[in-house]
């Protein structure tokens, strides 16, 4: 759910995210061990785009600049970490996987300038993307490239050759799981507030749905408040005179932290405020007066330090062995998203095409996202034609100035967002 100074920022690395990853690794290199040569040989295949005989191009659109960049902050180090995984056990079918990076400054022009860049000039045989716009999606869909990424457009949900990496997207449809947790907290009227994004505006819409399947009852619903940091005073004003107790905000997550603080430096009384995409412990010190007691979550993904998971240390080990941050909200959607384009790739044959990895992908039922997902997903035709969307989400709470996780995730119930109408449990 996102998304430049480093104040209110979920930086990792100082500058890193101005330019493609220049801080001494890439996609090959972020692992504890050296690359070894491929043991697969390669075969000889019929042209295809990105596709060598030695290599497979995949471009990687997300915003490394602009108001948005703190909610997509480690995609990039976590898509490159999976990479230089593979690419350590000779790549996919004998071929090394290429990563080039593209700033799309969560701006639909500059997007769409990339999009066409990474197709027509750098010839990628698809696209890794976590962004808050889409105006690259036509052009995707238009030859068939395969996409994977952060599950917050409606393409996630439409368009057959788009994986979202958590699942689905799907408006149609909402989830009672935050509003369940909310409950948990002690909320009892809930104010709603998201910018205006496609993502945001259908989290904040479904919510609505949800709240009084869970015997809550909606305080206010402010859809319209800027990407990045604000002045959240008019927000934190509104939200008391509506009699809330309890908030989510669908925004940044310097945006998240401005109404918190707003809220607080207003003497809001709350008894839950909940923040999407937010995860990383070094974001408490930014408000920890203001956070102590917040509810966050990453964008899907299971959190750090839950035991009994393989895939999840693989990952936090395989961060923390090339120096980076493990618990930024984006690095663990990289992670995932770079998997799930993987088994593609493996499913698409010893000569991959952009069909043969979305007919393929798009039968299978279980991704697990390297063990990251709270539970599997499925791409398969189901709830949309496209696969169903997530029911889990495994939250943390802030206390004593540190995120301590829920023992398990929450799983709500799905419900069409139009009629409240309970479609799965």
């Amino acid at each position: 759910m996102t998304h430049s100074s480093r104040r209110g920022r979920n930086v990792v690395l100082a500058g890193g995210l101005a330019a493609t990853l220049a801080v001494g690794f890439s996609a090959t290199t972020v692992s504890a061990a050296p690359t070894p040569a491929p043991t697969t040989a390669p075969v000889a295949c019929a042209p295809a785009p990105g596709v060598t005989n030695s290599s497979i191009n995949i471009g990687l659109i997300t915003p490394l600049t602009g108001p948005a960049v703190s909610s997509f902050t480690g995609f990039v180090e976590g898509a490159k970490l999976r990479v230089a995984q593979q690419n350590a056990k000779g790549g996919v079918s004998g071929r090394k996987l290429n990563i080039t990076v593209y700033d799309d400054k969560a701006d639909g022009s500059t997007q769409s300038s990339v999009a066409n860049k990474a197709l027509q000039q750098d010839n990628q045989f698809g696209i890794l993307e976590a962004s808050t716009v889409d105006t690259m999606m036509p052009l995707f869909k238009s030859q068939n490239v395969p996409v994977v990424g952060l599950t917050n457009l409606p393409a996630h949900g439409l368009d057959r050759n788009v994986f979202g990496a958590t699942g689905a997207f799907a408006p149609a449809y909402s989830n009672t799981g935050i509003a369940a947790r909310l409950k948990a907290a002690g909320a009892t009227k809930v104010a709603v507030v998201n910018h205006n994004s496609p993502g945001a505006q259908s989290g904040g819409a479904g919510l609505v749905t949800a709240l009084p399947l869970e015997g809550l009852s909606l305080g206010i619903r402010i859809a319209d408040a800027p990407i990045g940091t604000f002045d959240a005073t008019s927000v934190a004003l509104r939200i008391r005179n509506s009699g809330s107790d309890g908030e989510y905000s669908i925004l940044t997550s310097d945006g998240g932290i401005a109404v918190a603080n707003a809220l607080k430096q207003q003497g809001v009384p709350m008894k839950a405020v909940m923040l999407a995409g937010f995860s990383d412990p070094k974001v408490i010190a930014q408000a920890p007066a203001a956070l102590e007691g917040a509810i966050g979550s990453t964008f899907g993904t299971v959190p750090s330090g839950i035991p009994g998971r393989p895939g999840l240390r693989t990952f936090v080990n395989g961060m923390k062995a090339a120096g980076l941050n493990p618990d930024t909200v984006s690095g663990p959607i990289g992670f995932v998203s770079a998997d799930t384009f993987i088994k593609g790739l493996t499913l698409a044959g010893k000569c991959p095409t952009r069909a043969g990895f979305v007919d393929n992908l798009r039968k299978q039922t279980k991704i697990t996202g390297a063990g990251l997902l709270p539970e599997p997903i499925s791409y398969a035709a189901g709830v949309t034609p496209n696969g169903d969307p997530a029911r889990c989400t495994w939250y943390l709470v802030v206390k004593g100035g540190k995120f301590v996780p829920d023992a398990k995730a929450t799983c709500g119930k799905l419900v069409e967002t139009s009629t409240g109408k309970v479609i799965s449990q």
